[in-house]
C-alpha cells in the first residue's frame, strides 16, 4: 500500500512538472531572451538530468541485504519512486521526438531496455498510436504569432509524449514486481547451499590433514627402500669386483689368457663409481691384492696388454697367424682399443716398409730402362696396399668395430705410402731431368710465325708449282726443306716424360677412388646407419673370420706401442665418428698434384705447341690427291688426338679443366689462325699480278685457287676430325672410368667445351671461302648469264619455237658456262666445301638473272620456252649439288607461272587465287603486275 501510493504521487508529481514546463515553454516563446537563456540551461543539464532519473542505483536504494548479488538489476520495492523534473522530461520529449521522426535505433548515449521489459518506445506491435508532429521550416517563421502556434503544437505534442512515457511506466510495474518475488523466493536456498559448503570444507580439511601424513610416510617408506636395494647392489657388486679381481690375478698369474680375458670383462662391467668408491677401497683389498680395486685392475690389465703386444709381435713374426688373430681380437675386449690399434698398425707399416725395401732397389741408378718404369713402381706401390686395405679391413672392422680401419690402421699406412711415393717422384725428377728439360722450356721461343710471314710468298711457290719455284711435288722436294729446326728440347723425351707422368696421375687417381669407395666418404659416412653397419658385416663376414695373412718380418718397436698405456688410466677410448679422407690429407697426393700444375701443365702446353709448329715446318700439300689436301692434317690431329687422351688419361679434374683451356687457346692461335694467315699472305702477295689480264694474273689465280682449295679442305676435314676425336676421347664410359661421380658433370662440361673449336673451324672456313669466291669466281658470274642468253628471243611464233625447241642454246650454253667455272674445283674441293661454293654461286646468280628475265618481252609460246629453258638448268644444277637447288629457284618458277597465265585473268584475283591455293608467294604484288606486263600479244 505505500509503494502504490508513493508511485501515485510520483505520478502527479511528473504530471505537474510537465504542466509546468510546458507553460514555461509558452512564456520563453513570447520572450525571446528567456527562450535563450532556458535552451542553453536545458542543453547544459538535461542529460545529466537524465542519466541521474534513469540510473537505479541514484533513485532507488536495496533493503535487501541476503541477496547482494541482485541488487544492481532491480531497485528494491521500498525504494521511493524517481521525482521527474521539468528537465528530464524536456530532454526525454526531444529524444522520443527524434527517434519516432526518423526511426533510428537509440545512440551509445541511451541506455538499452532489458531483455524481459517492455520496449521504452512505442511500436506497432503493440497497437499504439505514433505521434509525428510536422516541423515547420524555421526560416518561414516571420510573424509573432506563427511562432506562437508552432510553440503551441510542440507544447501539445510534448504532453502526448508525456502520456505514453506514464503508460509504459504503468506496465513495467507488474514485471519489475515479479522479478523481486522470484529473487526474495531464492534467498533461502542460497543460505542453504552455502551452510552446506561450510560443513563439507570442514570434513574435508581433517581427510586431507590425514592424507598428507599418510603420503610423506609413504614417501620415506620408499626411499628407504630404494636405499636398502642400492646398498645390496653395491655390495654385490663390490663382492663380484673382489672375486674378479681375485680370479683375475690368479688367471695371469698362470697365463691363462682366456680366462684372464673373460674376468677382466666382468670386472670392467662394473660401474666405474662403485670400483673407485671408499666402500669398495676398504671391501675389496685381501693381502696378496692390497692396492685398491681401481689401482689393482689397472696394474692387471697393463700386464695384459705387455703379454698381448709380446705374443702378437712373436706370433708376426713366426707366422703364427692363429695366435697373432687370437690376442689380436683379445685386446679390445680387455679395454685397450687404441694400444691394440697402434700395435696392428706398426705391423701393417712393417709390411709396407719391407714392400719398400723392393722399391728402393729398383730406384738405384741404372734401374729406370723402361719408358713408364718410376709409373709401375708406384703402381706396384698402391696395388700393395689396396691388398693390405682390402685383406685387413674386415678383420679390424669386425672386432673393433665400423671405422677403426680408418682411424686407426689407415693413417700409419697412409704416412709410409706417401714417404715411399715422395722417393719414388724425387728419383723420377732426378733421372729423367726434369728441372733441366722445365727450363728448357721457359727458355724455348716459338719462331716459326714470324718466318711463316717472311717467308710464305717463296714457300707457296715453291710447294705449288708456281712460276719462278725452285721446288715442287713432283720433284720429291719443297722450300720447306730449308728450313732448319730450332734448337730446344727435344720432342720425343719430353712426350715419354709427360706419358710416364700421366700415368702417374692416372695411378694416383685409381688409388684415391679406391680409398674413397672403400673406407667411404664424409657424405657417405653420413648418411650409413644401421643397415650400412649391417650390409658391411655381412659383406665380409667370411673374410673376417679368417685369421691374419701374409706376415712379414716385423720390426714393431714393443716399447713405443705401450708407451702411451701405460701412462693412460683409463684406455677405453672412442674412435672419432667424423671420417677421414685419406687421400685429400695425403701428402704424396699433394705433390703429385703439385708436380702436375707446375711440371705437366708446362710440358703439355710446349709439346703441344712445338708439334704444330713443327707440323707447318714440315707441311706439304698433296695436290695429286683428290680431294686436295696436306700432311699438316693427319700431323696435327695425331698430336691432338695423342694431347687430348694424355689429359684426359691423368684422372686429375684440375688438370684437365687447366689444360682444356689451354688447348683451345692453341688450337685457335697456332693452328687455325696460321691456316687463315697463310691464305690470307699469299692473297697480299700475289694481288698486284690479279690486278694485270696477261700471263701472270693466270699464273697468280691458280697459284691462288690451289693454296686455298688445299687450306679451305684443311679446315673442312679439321673440323670434322675434331668432332670425331671429343666423340671418342669425351664419351660418358671413359669418363667414367677416370673421374668420380660427383666429378663427371665438370668433366664432360670441360670436354664439351672444346666443341667451340669445330664452329671456329667452320666459321673461318666460311669466312675465307667467301673471300675466295669474291676473287676468282663472282667477277665471271655476269659472263655466264651474257654468254647464255646472247642472241636469244622470246618473242616467238610457232616457226620461231620450233627452231628454238631443235637448237636448244639456252640450256647447251649454261652447261658450257657452269663447267668453265667450277671445272677446278669439282674434284678439288671437298663435297661440303662444294656444296658451299655451288650455293655461293647460285645466290649470286639469282638476282642478276631475275633482272635480266624482267628485261625480256614474252609471246605465248615464248613464255612457255623460258618455262622449258628453265625447268632444264634446274635439273642440271640439281646434279651438281647436294643442296637443294630447287628452293633457291622458287622466285624464277613464279615469273614463268606469271607468264604462262592467260591475259584475261586479273592480276588480283591471280594473286588471291594462288594464295588461297596454297602457293606461298616469294613475289610481290607489285612484282606479279610487272612480270605480267612483259607478255605481249
Amino acid at each position: 500500500m505505500v509503494e502504490a501510493e508513493m508511485m501515485d504521487k510520483a505520478r502527479v508529481g511528473w504530471k505537474c512538472e510537465s504542466s509546468q514546463s510546458r507553460r514555461a515553454k509558452v512564456e520563453i516563446c513570447q520572450n525571446p531572451q528567456q527562450q535563450n537563456a532556458s535552451s542553453n540551461l536545458h542543453r547544459s543539464t538535461a542529460p545529466a538530468r537524465k542519466i541521474q532519473a534513469l540510473s537505479p542505483q541514484n533513485s532507488r536504494r536495496s533493503s535487501d541485504q541476503h541477496a547482494p548479488t541482485l541488487c544492481c538489476l532491480f531497485p528494491p520495492i521500498d525504494a521511493p519512486p524517481p521525482q521527474p523534473s521539468t528537465a528530464f522530461f524536456s530532454t526525454a520529449t526531444r529524444r522520443v521526438h527524434a527517434m519516432t521522426a526518423v526511426g533510428s535505433a537509440p545512440g551509445p548515449s541511451e541506455p538499452s531496455a532489458l531483455p524481459s521489459s517492455p520496449s521504452a518506445l512505442p511500436d506497432a506491435q503493440d497497437g499504439r498510436q505514433h505521434h509525428t508532429l510536422p516541423f515547420p521550416d524555421v526560416a518561414q517563421l516571420t510573424s509573432r504569432s506563427s511562432i506562437v502556434q508552432a510553440l503551441s503544437e510542440l507544447s501539445r505534442h510534448s504532453s502526448e509524449l508525456d502520456d505514453e512515457l506514464m503508460s509504459l511506466f504503468e506496465e513495467s510495474e507488474p514485471v519489475v514486481a515479479d522479478a523481486r518475488r522470484s529473487i526474495a523466493s531464492l534467498t533461502p536456498q542460497v543460505h542453504l547451499v552455502q551452510e552446506e559448503a561450510a560443513v563439507l570444507d570442514r570434513r574435508l580439511q581433517a581427510s586431507a590433514s590425514v592424507a598428507k601424513r599418510i603420503s610423506e610416510r609413504v614417501r620415506l617408506l620408499d626411499e628407504e627402500r630404494k636405499r636398502i636395494a642400492l646398498a645390496a647392489e653395491w655390495a654385490r657388486k663390490v663382492a663380484e669386483l673382489k672375486s674378479s679381481l681375485s680370479l683375475l690375478a690368479e688367471a695371469v698369474e698362470h697365463r691363462d689368457w682366456d680366462m684372464a680375458t673373460m674376468h677382466c670383462r666382468r670386472a670392467m662391467a662394473i660401474d666405474p663409481a662403485i670400483r673407485s668408491s671408499s666402500f669398495a677401497a676398504a671391501v675389496v683389498p685381501t693381502t696378496n691384492l692390497p692396492e685398491p680395486p681401481e689401482t689393482t685392475l689397472l696394474e692387471l690389465r697393463k700386464t695384459m696388454l705387455t703379454a698381448f703386444t709380446d705374443a702378437f709381435i712373436r706370433s708376426t713374426q713366426n707366422k703364427d697367424e692363429k695366435e697373432a688373430s687370437r690376442f689380436f681380437k683379445l685386446l679390445p675386449q680387455i679395454g685397450w682399443k687404441k694400444e691394440g690399434l697402434e700395435v696392428y698398425s706398426s705391423f701393417a707399416r712393417s709390411m709396407v716398409r719391407e714392400k719398400g725395401r723392393a722399391i728402393s732397389d729398383s730406384l738405384l741408378p741404372g734401374k729406370a730402362q723402361h719408358p713408364t718404369h718410376f709409373a709401375l713402381l708406384l703402381t706396384s706401390l698402391f696395388e700393395h696396399l689396396a691388398m693390405l686395405i682390402d685383406m685387413h679391413q674386415p678383420v679390424v672392422d669386425r672386432h673393433y668395430g665400423a671405422g677403426n680401419f680408418s682411424h686407426g690402421v689407415m693413417p700409419g699406412l697412409q704416412d709410409e705410402c706417401d714417404r715411399l711415393g715422395h722417393r719414388i717422384m724425387d728419383s723420377w725428377r732426378q733421372d729423367r731431368n726434369v728441372r733441366r728439360r722445365l727450363d728448357e722450356v721457359q727458355a724455348y721461343r716459338f719462331t716459326s710465325a714470324a718466318m711463316d710471314a717472311k717467308t710464305q710468298h717463296s714457300t707457296f711457290k715453291a710447294s705449288f708449282g708456281a712460276p719462278a719455284r725452285t721446288a715442287s711435288p713432283a720433284a720429291g722436294s719443297t722450300a720447306n726443306s730449308s728450313f732448319d729446326e730450332p734448337a730446344g728440347p727435344d720432342g720425343r723425351e719430353v712426350d715419354r716424360i709427360l706419358t710416364e707422368l700421366a700415368a702417374m696421375s692416372s695411378r694416383w687417381g685409381l688409388y684415391r677412388r679406391f680409398l674413397q669407395g672403400r673406407l667411404a666418404d664424409g657424405e657417405e659416412s653420413d648418411r650409413s646407419d644401421v643397415e650400412r653397419q649391417s650390409s658391411l658385416d655381412n659383406q665380409h663376414a667370411d673374410q673376417a673370420d679368417e685369421p691374419l695373412k701374409d706376415f712379414r718380418r716385423s720390426s714393431v718397436d714393443r716399447r713405443g706401442s705401450i708407451a702411451g698405456s701405460l701412462a693412460e688410466a683409463d684406455a677405453a677410448t672412442d674412435v672419432p665418428p667424423d671420417p677421414i679422407d685419406h687421400a685429400a690429407v695425403s701428402k704424396l697426393g699433394q705433390e703429385v698434384l703439385e708436380t702436375m700444375k707446375g711440371s705437366y701443365m708446362p710440358l703439355e702446353t710446349w709439346y703441344l705447341r712445338s708439334s704444330l709448329e713443327k707440323a707447318f715446318r714440315i707441311d706439304q700439300p698433296d695436290t695429286t690427291a683428290r680431294p686436295y689436301t696436306s700432311s699438316i692434317l693427319d700431323d696435327a690431329f695425331y698430336v691432338i688426338r695423342t694431347v687430348l687422351g694424355r689429359i684426359l688419361s691423368t684422372a686429375s679434374l684440375g688438370t684437365l679443366t687447366d689444360m682444356v683451356r689451354v688447348v683451345k687457346t692453341t688450337l685457335e692461335q697456332e693452328y687455325i689462325e696460321v691456316i687463315v694467315r697463310k691464305m690470307e699472305t699469299l692473297w697480299r702477295s700475289i694481288s698486284g699480278s690479279m690486278s694485270v689480264d696477261g700471263p701472270r694474273k693466270d699464273a697468280a689465280s691458280r697459284e691462288m685457287r690451289t693454296v686455298f682449295i688445299t687450306y679451305l679442305n684443311v679446315l673442312d676435314v679439321s673440323s670434322h676430325y675434331m668432332s670425331r676425336v671429343l666423340a671418342e676421347v669425351g664419351n660418358e664410359q671413359s669418363l667414367a672410368r677416370l673421374f668420380e661421380s660427383k666429378e663427371m658433370d665438370e668433366a664432360s662440361a670441360a670436354v664439351a667445351s672444346l666443341g667451340q673449336l669445330v664452329n671456329r673451324f667452320r666459321s673461318s672456313l666460311r669466312t675465307e671461302i667467301e673471300h675466295m669466291f669474291t676473287q676468282l669466281t663472282a667477277p665471271r658470274l655476269r659472263g655466264i648469264l651474257v654468254e647464255t642468253y646472247r642472241d636469244v628471243s622470246y618473242v616467238l611464233d610457232d616457226e620461231g619455237y620450233s627452231d628454238a625447241e631443235s637448237r636448244d642454246l639456252v640450256r647447251r650454253r649454261f652447261v658450257k658456262s657452269w663447267e668453265l667455272l667450277l671445272v677446278h674445283f669439282r674434284g678439288t674441293f671437298t663435297q661440303a666445301n662444294l656444296d658451299t661454293y655451288v650455293g655461293m654461286a647460285l645466290d649470286a646468280l639469282l638476282k642478276p638473272w631475275e633482272a635480266m628475265v624482267t628485261g625480256m618481252r614474252f609471246t605465248e609460246l615464248g613464255a612457255l620456252k623460258f618455262d622449258k629453258d628453265l625447268r632444264a638448268l634446274i635439273g642440271f644444277l640439281t646434279t651438281q649439288s647436294s643442296l637443294p637447288i630447287r628452293d633457291r629457284f622458287t622466285r624464277l618458277q613464279q615469273i614463268s607461272y606469271v607468264l604462262n597465265l592467260d591475259a584475261s585473268e586479273h592480276d588480283a584475283d591471280l594473286y588471291h587465287n594462288a594464295v588461297a591455293s596454297g602457293i606461298s608467294w616469294r613475289l610481290s604484288m607489285a612484282e606479279v603486275k610487272t612480270v605480267r606486263a612483259l607478255r605481249i600479244s
